[in-house]
């Protein structure tokens, strides 16, 4: 019996010997599937944490065009060297007054500009969250234009920042003061922090420029300007909740508000009491007026609770203006001088374009096929074809019309520009047409082709072609440009206009901004009239282009006589000497009793855009502002 006893012991070893291998076996592959699930947990939150801090690296980078560039700007228009502004008579904004732009000097000045523009930036970023809403995470940004700590925290040891630089000028050492455009960079350094929500966190260090261009800023940028912010007849104006202003507004003046007016641009004012030409002829007085009626108050910036808000209430009716632009409103905005001659746009002309030493009856401008027939558009405001090759301008000396008082031209996308000689292609005017229209004396009628249906402005053909850019211009005291018809983009930037919604303002569809068309229409010393000044005026005439006059108005042609006629419909932009008016409204029920209402659209690219040779406000304007980024690499501190 011993043999069979050992046997069974024997077994019995065996078994719980396997029996604790596969233990030890479960217990290690149990061990090495839970590391793994950690392991792959903690792949998928660094991962998360690493995509985290790269889309935080991406929105800040969209802030910096944005808001960033609004900050720009008002440094470097605020005339103060010591903080990077600009008050320089130099050739180069940054670079001293040699031909060629001095490394030195532009790095001191750029990096003045980097220290203001720091702080501007830390107050933009610092305290958000660039995480997308509801996610749980944290991703925090900060940027370095200098080697100075930001956001509280250290400049990263192993980055390196060069100067500041010239990247690019458009100045011709000939003529350096005219300033046309000029390029600068700022180096920087962006660190992004991004946490998921667990333990686990990343950091994206990026390095780049943000490179900006500076030019003299042109009026054409301008939604509405005022030299006077008063009619002709010292009348006051006040903007109401009827106001609705989608782009840039400055006066030289000061503004009167009542209600609730709505501005989704940059309002500007400078103060001044007596607004002259070139200056302030009076006292400077920042700040504005509220109230309606009898009942008005003025209130300078130190007494608005908050100046990018301000309201006052009286007898239980607050008024107080809107303001969404980036940045919102500046009460000490310096004074704009209006131009004092047109002598450029003549000399454009001359050399490049189209001049008349004389009054013309009407100019007629249309886009049309090669045998000058324009678009078909229907009720919609669908034309056919939807771009033409060629732009026509027809100019009548006389109002006849005939014989060498009519002068027919047009040129294509090459701009060359043929005049009609009985057929085409004509004779050859010149190659190269710069755009610029010129006439010493009035324009009694500038117009597009005419509609189809009379009481429909959808069905006016355009009259830009979709490649044309033109500036009509004249000189002359009371001499004035009357626009009877209307003037359309055969690729207009914009749709719409902007619509209240209770207490919300719904902005014009402006999808389009690289469309090329644009029209400029400037009198020196007349006024730019709307209108024929009678009940036949059109319905709901419609206006594409910036107007501008030095000395004098844009108005609707006997607007407290004729019949109401619907609305001024504008894509673009007024500048003028004082404030025009278009009809009147009866002040109990709103209805309009005389003239045109206004729906007015501004034309967002004339940010960094303008007509040919169209008056410029001495003002540096940053006209385009871009991060770019030399790359971005994961960083451990």
């Amino acid at each position: 019996m011993q043999p069979m006893r050992d046997r069974q012991g024997i077994a019995i070893v065996v078994a719980l010997t396997v029996i604790l291998l596969l233990s030890v076996v479960s217990t290690l592959m149990f061990t090495r599937s839970i590391n793994d699930l950690r392991t792959s947990r903690d792949n998928t939150a660094m991962a998360q944490a690493i995509n985290l801090a790269r889309g935080g690296a991406v929105a800040a980078t969209a802030l910096m065009s944005s808001e960033v560039r609004a900050s720009l700007e008002g440094i470097v228009r605020s005339a103060d060297p010591s903080l990077g502004g600009i008050s320089t008579s130099d050739i180069w904004y940054y670079g001293g007054n040699a031909t060629q732009p001095i490394a030195s000097t532009v790095a001191a000045r750029l990096a003045l500009l980097a220290n203001t523009l720091q702080t501007s930036l830390n107050a933009a970023i610092c305290n958000r969250n660039f995480a997308p809403d509801g996610s749980g995470a944290t991703v925090q940004v900060r940027v370095h234009f200098t080697t100075a700590p930001a956001c509280g925290q250290a400049f990263p040891a192993s980055a390196q920042l060069p100067s500041g630089y010239v990247v690019d000028d458009d100045n011709n050492p000939a003529t350096p003061l005219t300033r046309q455009v000029q390029g600068y960079a700022l180096p920087y350094v962006m660190v992004v922090t991004a946490s998921p929500g667990t333990p686990y966190q990343r950091n994206v260090m990026v390095q780049g420029e943000y490179r900006f261009l500076l030019t003299n800023g042109s009026f054409a940028r301008y939604a509405l300007f005022t030299n006077r912010h008063r009619t002709r007849s010292n009348r006051s104006v006040w903007f109401t909740s009827n106001t609705l202003f989608d782009g840039p507004v400055h006066t030289n003046e000061r503004f009167n508000f009542s209600f609730n007016p709505w501005f989704g641009g940059y309002v500007t004012s400078a103060g001044c009491t007596n607004a002259g030409a070139s200056s302030c002829a009076g006292s400077i007085s920042p700040g504005a007026f509220f109230g309606s009626g009898n009942n008005t108050t003025f209130l300078s910036p130190s007494q608005m609770t908050n100046p990018n808000a301000p309201s006052w209430t009286s007898n239980g009716i607050t008024h107080a203006p809107i303001f969404e632009g980036n940045p919102r409103v500046n009460w000490q905005e310096p004074f704009i001088p209006m131009p004092d001659n047109n002598q450029n746009q003549r000399n454009a002309a001359q050399t490049g374009g189209l001049y008349f030493n004389s009054d013309i009856a009407r100019i007629t401008l249309y886009a049309g096929d090669a045998s000058g027939t324009p678009p078909t558009c229907n009720a919609s405001g669908v034309c056919t074809p939807a771009t033409s090759p060629y732009q026509y301008i027809e100019v009548c000396l006389t109002a006849a019309c005939t014989g060498t008082n009519r002068q027919l031209y047009r040129y294509d996308a090459s701009g060359t520009l043929y005049r009609f000689n009985g057929s085409w292609p004509g004779v050859l005017v010149r190659v190269g047409f710069n755009g610029m229209i010129f006439a010493d004396g009035s324009i009694d009628n500038l117009t597009g082709p005419a509609r189809s249906d009379a009481s429909n402005p959808n069905t006016a053909p355009p009259a830009l072609a979709s490649f044309a850019q033109i500036t009509v211009a004249n000189a002359g005291s009371g001499e004035n440009i009357r626009i009877q018809g209307d003037l359309k983009y055969q690729s207009p930037a914009c749709s719409g206009t902007p619509t209240r919604n209770g207490g919300t303002v719904t902005r014009a569809t402006c999808n389009n901004l690289s469309a090329d068309n644009i029209l400029g229409v400037y009198s020196q010393d007349g006024d730019i009239l709307l209108g024929n000044g009678t009940n036949t005026s059109l319905q709901d005439l419609t206006i594409h282009g910036v107007l501008m006059t030095s000395r004098g108005e844009v108005a609707v042609q006997n607007y407290n006589s004729i019949a109401p006629r619907g609305a001024i419909r504008l894509q673009g932009g007024i500048i003028q000497y004082t404030y025009g008016a278009f009809g009147q409204f009866n002040s109990s029920t709103g209805q309009m009793i005389q003239g045109y209402a206004r729906q007015f659209t501004y034309d967002p690219r004339m940010q960094d855009r303008a007509p040919p040779f169209f008056p410029t406000t001495g003002v540096v304007q940053v006209s385009v502002a871009t991060p770019l980024s030399f790359g971005q690499r994961e960083q451990v501190y």
